[in-house]
């Protein structure tokens, strides 16, 4: 009886739809629909949308907390492919020209001069007109707040590339990997700094210089530290098992296998044993194809030693 009554009880606490009392927004029958199909970031970004009519996926990613811009942009791709947008690139129109900002009439900001005088100072040189002129294009029309601009200054110079071509082409990574202000920019060099620091240690256990890796290694020793938490004492371990076979395409093999056998400790490793050459998990080369059927059947019959060798 007592669960009853508290069941009433609760009955009685319903909700009706309160009284309009500010502004309304009209919601497309399309946008409804998708409710139950998308999450929910998507559904604030068709809200958004409406209500602002603004489809920058920079200031889209600001104004909703998104996780990235790419998030934003996933977002305008969803409702263009849904139809709520038009996606105006696919008439394919002349490019656009780059923005310019007069450097005459921008040398009134005050942060123009500060900004141009300590990038010449970053890259030890003068900068040349045009030089100055994308520069000042990168704060005024690109939109880029003058610390961050310098902070990539400052980066591209200590991979000794001082030219401001070299800014604006990280810029643009950044600008893809979400980089918005200063704060941004420090955790991203954080982390390349993190990633430059793990290659070097695993060149010195492979034998080689840091300069000899190519994208692919370092991006394999960032991931083993970053996705599959792997150490050094790991990856010793794993060398140790590589039978001579000293790349790191064929270590990245083993390590992959650990993993997806559950090993994750050096004990773990002693125990299982030498690994053979079916057993670890193939990593192929980039560009490579193998037919699906083929490759159940060439398991065990592949030459291994040629699978994990560099390429020449």
């Amino acid at each position: 009886m007592a669960k009853i009554i508290k069941v009433g009880r609760f009955a009685d606490m319903g909700y009706r739809l309160a009284d309009n009392t500010g502004d309304t927004l009209a919601v497309p029958q399309l946008v409804l629909t998708h409710l139950c199909q998308t999450d929910g970031d998507t559904i604030r970004a068709a809200l958004y949308i409406l209500q602002t009519r603004d489809t920058d996926p920079r200031t889209m990613a600001r104004a909703l907390a998104l996780p990235s811009i790419e998030a934003a942009k996933r977002a305008l791709q969803y409702w263009a492919g849904a139809g709520l947008l038009v996606n105006e690139r696919s008439a394919a129109p002349a490019p656009a020209e780059p923005a310019h900002v007069d450097l005459a009439s921008a040398i009134n900001d005050p942060y123009v001069a500060v900004l141009c005088q300590e990038a010449q100072n970053a890259f030890g040189k003068t900068l040349s007109r045009s030089e100055l002129q994308r520069l000042v294009d990168l704060y005024l029309a690109d939109g880029w707040k003058p610390d961050v601009i310098l902070l990539c200054c400052a980066e591209v110079t200590r991979i000794g590339r001082r030219t401001v071509a070299a800014v604006a082409h990280l810029l643009a990574r950044w600008r893809e990997d979400g980089v918005e202000n200063g704060e941004d920019a420090e955790r991203w060099l954080k982390r390349a700094k993190q990633r430059e620091d793990w290659c070097a240690d695993a060149a010195a256990q492979f034998g080689v210089e840091p300069r000899a890796l190519t994208n692919w290694e370092r991006r394999a020793i960032a991931r083993w530290h970053e996705e599959m938490g792997i150490g050094h004492e790991m990856i010793d371990e794993a060398l140790l098992r590589s039978n001579g076979k000293n790349t790191v395409r064929y270590v990245d093999g083993i390590l992959r296998a650990w993993r997806a056998q559950g090993i994750t400790t050096i004990d773990a490793a002693r125990k299982q044993g030498q690994l053979e050459g079916s057993n670890i998990v193939m990593t192929e080369r980039p560009g490579a194809q193998q037919p699906a059927a083929s490759a159940q059947k060439d398991l065990f019959n592949r030459d291994w030693a040629a699978m994990f060798d560099e390429e020449g």
